[in-house]
């Protein structure tokens, strides 16, 4: 379509967005898929001493259902406004566009970061692999290179090449990059059969002996005795502590919003895209969680990210919470190690697409309001993909990974992380006014039964209880820090984001389009 200025008095960059409805259903449930698990195992097995005692099943079931309650709202906003950034169009709408921006910039602002914070992960996780088979063979030439890898020009670099290739796979045709997805994912959903299989033929008492016949006798009471983790004697306080982490493991599943307006059959893609996704990634978090368990011991587990994060022993930090190892261990096979290491480090690259096209969307929409230059709600006519936006993105993902490495890999992502425990505030207060704020727009909409109140207004209210319940937590339990680099994050991001808001409200009244009139309107498809 043509990247002209539309003739006429219409107030966006142009009278149609240039995308194409090309995405399946199955793509996009694939996408959120890995956008949820890509990268929770290995960082869950890493952080199990900070929750000690905690029953996961129960955290994961607990946490579904809140995540429910908001994976339906975003479910009725993208039916409902399928468009490009479809929950920002929707709470700039339902609130007020300087909110509605200053909310969505300060989670996108997040969500690029995660793109560097996972890439440099992704890239560690090379290192962890080569030092498990560095441990398992007694190898020192092995485990230095492990080491060497996750160090922080190598880690660095590598994450600069895993976001260069997602970029290239997202700047494809959509047609392409989205059955790339698709075929990655089936990869995904046969390793994760496997090691799921291997796992369950694995039990503590068995694998004990196992380890104690590998790294001699005594060593697997040795960790456990080691790590010095006492469980709480109160279990529902322990699972309690651990529910900031399992909210934070469904966050994203709000994206499929943001190609709304590319997908095919948007009654039928988003609660595939979306419900289903949620539902499916519950039922591997739970069933990942009791498997470990029962393979290994979860008193072992526990000792181990203890010592891993004490840094006291270098060979297991070397190899980190990296739950292939141990199954090395007991099975002495190494194809199923390499299946299995599969299976955890290919959803955390493929999301990397997905999270730049979702990005692309956001920074699409805001040029498309003219918040932020036209150019960036460019697209080209030969591959039907936003290229300015996608390389805006893609600068992003690199700071990220570079403070990552500048602020360390477990700090610095703890104070990018939180920002998700209140981005999607704005989403839940808009739900709330929305039918009665914006009734000629509210027609459009799915679901109008009415509880006393519009049920989105009572999803919305939900949803806020919980996100405030839920960042209380993480606050409490340290999730939340309140140090000078997180302040100094926190700020920064939302200062850049008034100062755009009011530079472009600015130039707007100039040009004689005040934003005020934009934010009227859905933006047209």
């Amino acid at each position: 379509m043509a990247q002209g200025e539309a003739k006429g008095p219409s107030i966006f960059v142009r009278n149609a967005s240039g995308l194409v409805r090309e995405i399946s259903p199955w793509s996009s449930f694939m996408a959120t898929f890995v956008f949820i698990t890509g990268g929770i195992p290995i960082l869950w097995a890493a952080s199990l001493s900070s929750y000690p005692g905690a029953n996961w099943p129960l955290a994961y079931l607990i946490a579904l259902l809140p995540t429910l309650v908001m994976g339906l709202l975003f479910t009725i906003i993208g039916i409902s406004m399928p468009r490009s950034g479809g929950d920002y169009v929707f709470t700039s709408r339902g609130l007020h566009s300087s909110v509605g921006f200053i909310f969505y910039w300060f989670l996108s602002v997040s969500f690029i970061l995660n793109l560097g914070i996972f890439a440099y992960y992704g890239a560690d996780y090379f290192g962890y692999m080569i030092s498990g088979l560095g441990a398992y063979y007694h190898s020192s030439s092995l485990l230095s290179i492990g080491s060497a890898i996750t160090a922080p020009i190598p880690s660095i670099g590598l994450a600069a090449l895993l976001i260069g290739i997602s970029a290239a796979i997202a700047i494809l045709r959509p047609r392409r990059a989205w059955g790339f997805i698709l075929i990655m994912g089936i990869i995904i959903f046969l390793t994760t059969a496997i090691m799921s299989f291997v796992l369950a033929t694995i039990n503590s008492g068995s694998f004990a002996v196992a380890y104690n016949n590998f790294a001699g006798s005594g060593a697997y009471e040795e960790i456990i005795s080691s790590g010095g983790i006492t469980p709480p004697s109160n279990w529902l306080v322990a699972t309690e502590a651990a529910l900031p982490f399992t909210w934070f493991a469904y966050v994203w599943y709000n994206l499929p919003t943001t190609w709304g307006g590319e997908v095919k059959n948007v009654k039928r893609s988003m609660p595939i895209s979306i419900l289903v996704a949620i539902v499916v990634s519950a039922a591997y978090y739970i069933l990942y969680s009791v498997l470990t368990y029962h393979a290994f011991g979860g008193d072992f587990l526990q000792n181990w990210a203890a010592i891993v994060s004490s840094g006291n022993n270098s060979t297991i930090s070397a190899i980190g919470g990296f739950i292939p190892y141990f199954a090395l261990v007991y099975t002495k096979n190494v194809f199923l190690y390499y299946i299995m290491f599969i299976a955890l480090w290919l959803p955390t690259f493929l999301f990397f697409s997905p999270l730049i096209i979702s990005q692309t969307r956001y920074v699409f929409a805001w040029a498309f309001d003219r918040i932020l230059p036209e150019k960036m709600a460019y697209v080209s006519e030969r591959t039907n993909t936003p290229v300015f936006a996608t390389i805006a993105v893609v600068f992003g993902g690199l700071l990220g990974a570079a403070l990552t490495d500048l602020y360390g890999s477990t700090s610095y992502p703890k104070d990018a992380f939180a920002i998700f425990t209140f981005g999607f505030i704005g989403a839940a207060l808009a739900a709330i006014v929305f039918p009665f704020r914006r009734k000629e727009l509210y027609k459009n909409f799915v679901l109008r039964k009415k509880f006393g109140l519009p049920l989105i207004s009572w999803l919305g209210l939900g949803s806020l209880v919980y996100l405030i319940y839920s960042t209380y937590l993480s606050y409490e339990g340290g999730g939340i820090p309140l140090d000078k680099v997180a302040l100094t994050l926190y700020g920064g991001i939302l200062g850049l984001g008034i100062i755009i808001y009011l530079t472009s409200y600015i130039i707007n009244k100039r040009r004689g389009i005040p934003l005020d009139l934009v934010f009227k309107e859905i933006p047209p498809e």
